[in-house]
């Protein structure tokens, strides 16, 4: 019976974690606060995770063994929840794995009390955008998750399920939050190259302006110097109406008085 529970709960860790594993939510990689509580450091052994891949198929076949070591398949299933870290120290790969040994009170306090002095030796800010928050957040949701999963690992694959769907939707958040601001920048460029083109053909066009008003005060001298011109022609051609007009009285009448 309880083979087949860590049957279904290993498979849907697997799948779940087919469809999206950590290091493609995480876009990098993040820095190691000692929040999750990990097991003694071992030698990796290439036979042991040749077992290991074999105890994971026969957990995840239709039709798993009986005789199957419930703590190997919980550490099975925190494997898939918890990936262990490996190390490269003397020439040889060691690997921690994350523990198996159920939480008591003393350790949640222990816990919190770490977690407090992580964010403040960090100096990560209380509100607002802050990656050192969030990562310090995030592996104390694993380590909660460590802890419910080796009390119960229906609850803990839950929980893992919780995490991965905030991880997607932080995610989105972020994808979104960074188009916003590319468009914005794009946006205030386009403005920008926008009132520089305009102040250009503002300059063009004070330059246009300027040179019509010269033009329109050439022709409006150009027209009083013609207007002056006329007028003294017209008082000349009238002054001489007159004296012909003089000219011919007189002769007019001198014709009168023969």
């Amino acid at each position: 019976m309880r083979s087949s529970l860590f049957q279904a709960l290993n498979a849907e860790a697997n799948g779940h974690f087919q469809r999206a594993t950590p290091s493609e939510m995480t876009a990098e990689k993040t820095e190691d606060f000692g929040i999750v509580e990990y097991g003694d450091r071992e030698e990796e052994d290439g036979a042991a995770d040749a077992r290991e891949a074999s105890e994971i198929e026969k957990l995840v076949s239709e039709s798993p063994p009986e005789d199957v070591d419930p703590e190997v398949q919980l550490q099975t299933i925190l494997d898939c929840i918890l990936p262990p870290r490996r190390f490269e120290e003397y020439e040889k790969t060691w690997v921690e794995r994350a523990s198996t040994l159920p939480a008591t009170r003393l350790d949640v306090l222990a816990l919190k009390e770490k977690f407090e002095k992580t964010l403040e030796a960090r100096g990560a800010k209380p509100f607002g955008i802050c990656p050192i928050r969030r990562c310090v957040y995030d592996q104390l949701f694993d380590e909660l998750i460590r802890e419910v999963t080796v009390n119960c690992a229906e609850r803990g694959v839950l929980l893992l399920r919780v995490r991965d769907e905030l991880r997607l939707s932080l995610l989105s958040y972020q994808s979104l939050l960074e188009s916003a601001i590319a468009y914005g920048v794009r946006k205030a460029i386009g403005v920008e190259r926008q009132q520089t083109r305009a102040v250009v053909e503002l300059d063009e066009e004070v330059a246009r302006n300027k040179i019509l008003h010269q033009k329109l005060e050439e022709l409006e001298q150009r027209i009083a110097s013609q207007r002056l011109a006329n007028e003294e022609e017209l008082v000349l051609l009238e002054q001489r109406m007159n004296d012909e007009n003089s000219r011919l009285a007189e002769s007019n009448k001198a014709l009168k008085h023969k």
